[in-house]
């Protein structure tokens, strides 16, 4: 029989609402490993950081055969998976769960669970159930890195729609993806690293393509930002590179270009190492020719071709076009530009290839689908990434504020059920000073991109005016170049250098 453990496993059950009362209460029950607490329709989950026996088959059995899962058995992602599917088939209609928290909070390792109890129930022993279940190690090695807070961030957000007939079988499952993080490709924070599957390409293929596309150790890459002192940590990684090669091949439609993507992914690492011979204003020329020449070969174009593209640019005078030389810094910018532009056509492409795997042609009767996004981001610097992560979780946050306060306080008041001074935290105020038009931080922004003379500094200057008296605003007295939003878990301070330019 499994045990509820300590405390309460339903918030609503304690004595007390106050903060003290409910920490303490999570606290008693993840020092017993019970890292679930319901709340009503949320479930709280807290990271234990290593691996729970409470994903067993036994455990999945259980929570597939109760009929109330949310009542008679202790708080799981399996009992809010049961639940989707139950209230799915019981009042015919489509179901959503929302995934969010911090960086770090688990969050992708709970839409892992959620979708293996899905997958195991709906679609056991078909070829969909294995199909489905390999996205996972491709997406992660892909879409995820190493923060400084978290080994295995998503850089990325997913909706994931699986798709049900009328007698709740899982017919076929379908991603969209969301602003993938392309800045982590050509630089990362100290003690940070880059998407997953480029370490795993730097030590796994096979021999024969190291020789052919001179393939060095992985701290002999630029990208890897392991060069100066850094060091890998190869058991943080979510698979080795066999086993998402493994994973690719079980997915026909990406089997077949497992071998492209290789090319374009050392492509990439070699167009990091490419370096110039001056600096500044001087005309770009390339120190050394190799890299180009391995870079070229593996995306199938000459390399006199490759080196004129990256080091000239064409400009029409009259009725012919004049090569005009790129400056070295140019240069350098259309290098590391190519480079992120390779990686984001290679995840599209590759998110498009295991859609066409997955998806079902025909009409689905329903669909679950499980919002996945990444984290509330605080870095020592933060730029406009971090902006558009934290603004999707303001929107996440004031979403889940209407679903469960706002209609519970509106039920309680059509019942004629006194509330008295019952309150919450709503976050209104920065969805709106980020997103309004025409005074919002974005809408600012996008503004100023128009203005020939826009720059990074007359935005910041017209947000300073326009938001002196917002309560969740406040310019930066330390940095002139910076400004402070009041988000709901905490303050964070942008520097504002870049914007226009990222935005454009």
């Amino acid at each position: 029989e499994m045990e509820f453990g300590p405390g309460v496993s339903e918030l609503s059950s304690l004595s007390s609402a106050e903060d003290t009362a409910l920490l303490e209460n999570t606290r008693q029950r993840y020092d017993a490993s019970h890292i679930y607490t319901r709340s009503g329709r949320l479930l709280l989950a807290v990271n234990p950081y290593r691996k729970l026996n409470c994903y067993t088959d036994k455990v999945l059995e259980q929570y597939k055969a109760s009929l109330q899962p949310q009542a008679e058995l202790p708080p799981h992602v399996y009992a809010v998976a049961s639940s989707a599917h139950l209230g799915m088939m019981q009042n015919s209609q489509s179901q959503s769960v929302v995934i969010s928290g911090e960086s770090g909070a688990g969050k992708t390792e709970t839409a892992k669970i959620l979708l293996q109890y899905l997958a195991e129930v709906t679609a056991a022993g078909s070829d969909l159930h294995t199909r489905v279940l390999q996205t996972n190690p491709i997406m992660e090695s892909f879409g995820c890195a190493k923060t400084v807070w978290n080994n295995n961030s998503s850089r990325f957000g997913k909706f994931l729609t699986l798709q049900f007939s009328a007698s709740g079988r899982m017919q076929g499952a379908y991603m969209k993806t969301y602003l993938l993080e392309k800045s982590r490709i050509t630089s990362q924070l100290a003690g940070e690293q880059n998407y997953h599957v480029l370490y795993q390409v730097a030590k796994g293929v096979p021999d024969d393509l190291k020789v052919k596309y001179n393939l060095g150790p992985a701290e002999s890459w630029r990208y890897l930002n392991v060069m100066k002192g850094g060091r890998v940590n190869w058991d943080i990684f979510p698979c080795q590179f066999t086993e998402l090669a493994a994973a690719m091949d079980a997915i026909p439609t990406v089997s077949g270009m497992k071998d492209g993507c290789w090319r374009v992914l050392i492509a990439i690492l070699q167009l990091g190492n490419a370096s110039f011979t001056g600096s500044g204003e001087d005309d770009a020329l390339f120190s050394d020719l190799a890299p180009l020449r391995a870079a070229a070969a593996c995306l199938g174009c000459e390399e006199a071709q490759l080196t004129k593209a990256l080091c000239t640019q064409n400009i029409k005078a009259g009725l012919d076009w004049i090569a005009k030389p790129n400056t070295t810094t140019y240069s350098q910018n259309v290098k590391d530009a190519l480079s992120k532009a390779l990686y984001s056509r290679l995840f599209d492409v590759l998110v498009e290839t295991i859609n066409t795997s997955l998806m079902f042609g025909g009409a689905s009767r329903y669909f679950i689908g499980a919002v996945d996004i990444f984290g509330f981001e605080c870095f020592p610097h933060n730029s406009l990434e971090q902006l558009c992560i934290n603004f999707a979780n303001e929107k996440l946050q004031r979403m889940f504020t209407e679903a469960v306060f706002e209609s519970i306080l509106a039920e309680y008041k059509k019942e004629g059920i006194e509330v008295g001074d019952m309150s919450y935290e709503d976050n209104t105020q920065v969805v709106e000073l980020i997103e309004n038009s025409p005074r919002g931080i974005l809408p600012l922004l996008a503004e100023e991109c128009f203005f020939p003379n826009g720059s990074d500094a007359t935005w910041l200057q017209k947000m300073n005016q326009v938001h002196a008296k917002n309560p969740v605003f406040s310019e930066d007295r330390m940095n002139r170049n910076a400004f402070t939003v009041h988000h709901y878990p905490g303050k964070v301070t942008y520097d504002t250098a870049g914007f226009l330019e990222k935005n454009k």
